[in-house]
């Protein structure tokens, strides 16, 4: 036997867990000691893009660890739907401490996931990345252990925001990249969250209001529309990588009174980092 296949199997396991879960199949055509290593590794990586749905199905069928520490799925929803919807719900139910669903396919409009997706006790790190999504919870959210959440491309609204910040009590980061539609971020009653990272583009304008009393690390960059500080008054750093889209358009003035306001939001933080438009203000 050689010197890998002679490891035990929880560093198989691990090795295995860095390598996309098609991969780590490959393995189970090595020998009899490989036949079975891979349904028994707690991570799972699936790109159903081009798969066969059935064969995505068999995958899962075959998975045999009591518990998934991480699930990343990379999809297209075109078709897919009952798919996705599926490969989520055996995450939740195999309790995955970490989840990633990723989608850019821009052919699918309003895609809403399913009420379960927002009953989930185990998750600790959660990230969206979909041009597809609506965060539109029709029911309570309970993320009673989530500690990270990061959405890009997705679309909220204020009073879905609302609901996922009342449901995620133990949240401590938070990043917001080029999402829609939400306008005013309260966050005073998020008591543990100390990071924010917000993206903000033409076409993404993100919050205009940031209420973030216990926030300690703020990373904002935007274009075009101001944002206000309303309070954040823990915040001890902050990078303010602000700019416009065309600086033709936009007066001294309007940058100069907004960057004051900023800058007076900001009298406690001990390490700030601004990007070139505040040194083009005079």
């Amino acid at each position: 036997m050689d010197f890998i296949s002679s490891l035990p199997d929880e560093i198989l396991h691990h090795i295995l867990s860095s390598v996309p879960t098609k991969s780590a199949i490959r393995t189970s055509l090595l020998s009899k000691r490989w036949r079975y290593v891979w349904s028994e590794t707690p991570s799972l990586s699936i790109d159903c893009r081009r798969a066969d749905p059935n064969s995505i199905d068999k995958t899962l069928s075959f998975f045999s660890a009591p518990k998934i520490t991480s699930f990343h799925l990379h999809t297209t929803l075109l078709n897919r739907i009952d798919s996705v919807n599926g490969c989520i719900e055996f995450a939740i139910s195999h309790n995955a401490e970490k989840l990633s669903l990723e989608s850019r396919d821009y052919r699918v409009r309003n895609y809403k996931f399913p009420d379960f997706f927002y009953t989930n006790s185990s998750v600790k790190q959660l990230f969206v990345d979909s041009g597809s999504v609506h965060l539109i919870p029709r029911c309570t959210v309970s993320w009673t252990s989530l500690k990270n959440l990061s959405l890009s491309n997705c679309t909220l609204s204020d009073e879905s925001f609302l609901k996922i910040l009342s449901g995620s009590p133990l949240l401590e980061s938070l990043e917001l990249l080029y999402c829609a539609e939400y306008m005013c971020l309260d966050l005073s009653q998020s008591q543990h969250l100390r990071r924010l990272e917000i993206d903000r583009s033409d076409w993404f304008m993100g919050p205009t209001k940031i209420v973030a009393p216990h926030l300690h690390c703020l990373r904002l960059r935007h274009s075009r529309l101001p944002c206000s500080l309303v309070d954040v008054s823990s915040l001890t750093e902050a990078d303010l990588n602000i700019y416009f889209g065309d600086l033709k358009t936009v007066t001294a003035g309007f940058l100069q009174h907004n960057v004051v306001k900023m800058l007076q939001m900001l009298q406690n933080v001990e390490k700030l980092t601004i990007g070139g438009t505040f040194l083009q203000v005079r």
